[in-house]
């Protein structure tokens, strides 16, 4: 008698993602940069930024990030496509007109986050860590990587 499979035992079929469905990922993230930049509260970055994280971190569990973040780059225009894009910086390039060293500082961020969040509120999470540019600040050490003495 053969034995059968439970269902956690096996492999997840692959559903298709179109490229409509990733394009209203986008627009998500296109209507919160949006918000961002009509208001002048000073935390108001800080929703863009969660809405950034939940999309790369299902991506992520989804094991698609690179994938999802290439298709996403080419869509929105930004050619030619990196090979192995970041996902944060993809994510935000594609909804965004801010220029390299703030992506690069959000993606920083974005990355320490995923890496050592604790599941609490990714606002209170970053503020209790110091901030947005400390966030980044610990990243780049961590990562070995800081600014050679004169």
């Amino acid at each position: 008698m053969p034995m059968s499979l439970s269902v956690l035992d096996r492999v997840p079929p692959s559903v298709a993602f179109p490229d409509q469905a990733l394009e209203a990922n986008l627009e998500r993230l296109d209507e919160e940069f949006e918000i961002y930049q009509t208001t002048r509260n000073r935390d108001a970055i800080y929703r863009f930024l969660e809405a950034v994280f939940e999309l790369i971190l299902w991506w992520r569990h989804e094991g698609m990030a690179i994938h999802y973040s290439r298709r996403a780059l080419w869509l929105r225009g930004h050619r030619p496509v990196p090979k192995r894009p970041e996902p944060f910086a993809a994510a935000i390039q594609c909804t965004t007109k801010v220029d390299y060293k703030t992506r690069s500082k959000w993606s920083r961020v974005l990355r320490y986050a995923a890496e050592y969040y604790s599941g609490e509120c990714l606002t209170k999470f970053i503020k209790r860590k110091g901030g947005i540019n400390r966030c980044a600040a610990r990243f780049t050490r961590r990562l070995g990587r800081t600014k050679n003495p004169r």
